[in-house]
């Protein structure tokens, strides 16, 4: 799952030659012979390599630095004095945003209203790509002041909250491949984006070089052509709890 957790005031992520010459008298040289039996015939060496086929992979530009995704176009966070239910939303935005690394310009996020004093879970729903993405509450908690406006109580709200799915965009995935492979042909096999769902099953203890867990996604390989060897090799997409590759480096001890 991707966590989150916050407190808000509201009302209530590379031999030496030897030559003979003829000059012994009267003697003709010996003919020499033109095979030499126990010489095989030397033939050129071929190469038994297959070609690599670039029309199965797709091309793209090496960004010399990590590419960051830009994730200036989510709307403004809402202020602390709105109210809690919008605040909630536009924190699942951003952490199905985060994940995705890409913005969505037509996202919609949305929380049902409920009474903190009395709910233990709630769920606010993002939508994403065209797909629905549950923001889940859970161990809602109200800590109130006793100050109120006649109607509600100023207090605290605390709970936990779960993304339990996330997108995965293939062109995000690929630019950030080339990088880390220093490749310009890469290619996932995958649609443009698929809807991921998150579970135990498909995490393991990452690496030596990373802190936290992996997340696996099965069915779903890529591969990417080294410049240096003309070899194309393949690995099975694993992702950083934050939703980016990870890096092959990371994979050693994992």
């Amino acid at each position: 799952m991707i966590r989150a957790g916050v407190k808000a005031t509201v009302l209530v992520p590379a031999g030496t030659a030897l030559l003979l010459f003829a000059s012994a008298c009267g003697s003709p040289p010996a003919p020499t012979p033109t095979t030499s039996p126990s010489s095989p015939a030397s033939t050129a060496p071929t190469s038994t390599a297959p070609p690599v086929d670039l029309s199965t992979l797709r091309r793209g530009t090496v960004p010399k630095a990590y590419p960051e995704p830009d994730l200036s176009g989510l709307p403004p966070k809402p202020a602390a004095s709105a109210p809690v239910r919008e605040r909630i939303a536009w924190e699942a935005l951003r952490k199905v945003t985060d994940f995705a690394n890409q913005v969505d310009p037509g996202a919609r996020s949305s929380c049902p209203a409920f009474d903190p004093s009395r709910t233990k879970t709630a769920t606010c729903t993002v939508t994403y790509l065209g797909e629905a993405y549950e923001f889940v509450l859970r161990d809602i908690k109200f800590q109130g002041t006793g100050l109120t406006d006649g109607r509600t109580e100023q207090g605290t709200i605390s709970y936990r909250a779960d993304l339990t799915a996330g997108p995965i965009i293939r062109d995000r995935v690929e630019i950030v491949l080339r990088h880390q492979n220093v490749a310009e042909y890469e290619a996932c096999d995958m649609p443009e984006h698929v809807r991921f769902e998150f579970g135990s099953t498909k995490r393991r203890p990452s690496g030596s070089s990373v802190v936290g867990r992996w997340i696996h996604v099965p069915g779903i390989s890529c591969r990417h052509l080294d410049p240096k060897t003309g070899t194309v090799s393949t690995l099975p997409l694993e992702l950083y709890e934050s939703g980016a590759p990870i890096h092959p480096s990371s994979r050693i001890g994992g």
